[in-house]
C-alpha cells in the first residue's frame, strides 16, 4: 500500500479524529463501570478504535504503530491515555521524517543572492588553491569521487555528467 503524501489537511484531520476518539472513551469507560453497561460499553470501545483505525490508515497510510494502539485501547483503564493522539504524532513525525527534499538540478536553478552594501565593497574572495601536479588526484580518483557524489544524491545527473565530461577532457 503507498503511503500518502501528508499535508497539514491530513494531518489536522488525523489529530480531530484521534482527540474525538480519545474523549469519547471518558463516556464509554463510564458505561463499563456499570454491570449493565458493561458489555456495551467494550462492545461501543471496540467499534470506535476500529473506525479510528481505518480512518488514520486511509488518512495517513498503514504503520505498524497502529496495531498496538488498537490492542491498548481494548485495556479497561489504559484507553483513557490519550493513545491515539500520542500515535497520531508520532507517526506524523515518521512520515515528515520520511518525504525527502526534492533533488534540485544546479544547472537548472537560478540562484539569486543579493550582496549586502558593506559586503560589496570587500575585497575580493581568496583564490581557490591550485592542485600542483604531484597532489593532484588522478582521473580515476575523480571520477570515483564524482560517482560518489551521484549515489549520494549530493549533485544532479546533468551535473554529474557535465563534470565528468570536464575531467575526460583533461586526459
Amino acid at each position: 500500500m503507498d503511503k500518502p503524501q501528508i499535508t497539514k489537511n491530513r494531518i489536522m484531520v488525523a489529530y480531530a479524529i484521534a482527540v474525538i476518539a480519545d474523549m469519547l472513551e471518558f463516556p464509554i469507560a463510564g458505561a463499563e463501570a456499570t454491570l449493565i453497561g458493561a458489555p456495551l460499553g467494550e462492545g461501543a470501545a471496540f467499534v470506535l478504535d476500529c473506525i479510528v483505525m481505518g480512518a488514520m490508515t486511509k488518512i495517513l497510510g498503514f504503520h505498524w504503530l497502529f496495531l498496538p494502539t488498537f490492542c491498548v485501547e481494548v485495556i479497561p483503564g489504559i484507553d483513557l491515555l490519550p493513545t491515539w493522539v500520542g500515535c497520531v504524532a508520532f507517526v506524523v513525525w515518521q512520515r515528515k521524517k520520511q518525504q525527502a527534499p526534492p533533488i534540485v538540478d544546479v544547472q537548472e536553478a537560478e540562484i539569486v543572492q543579493e550582496v549586502p552594501p558593506l559586503l560589496a565593497t570587500k575585497a575580493s574572495p581568496p583564490a581557490l588553491p591550485q592542485w600542483s601536479d604531484a597532489a593532484k588526484p588522478s582521473v580515476e580518483e575523480r571520477l570515483a569521487r564524482l560517482d560518489d557524489l551521484l549515489a549520494k544524491k549530493v549533485i544532479a545527473p546533468t551535473e554529474y555528467e557535465t563534470r565528468r565530461q570536464r575531467v575526460l577532457a583533461e586526459l
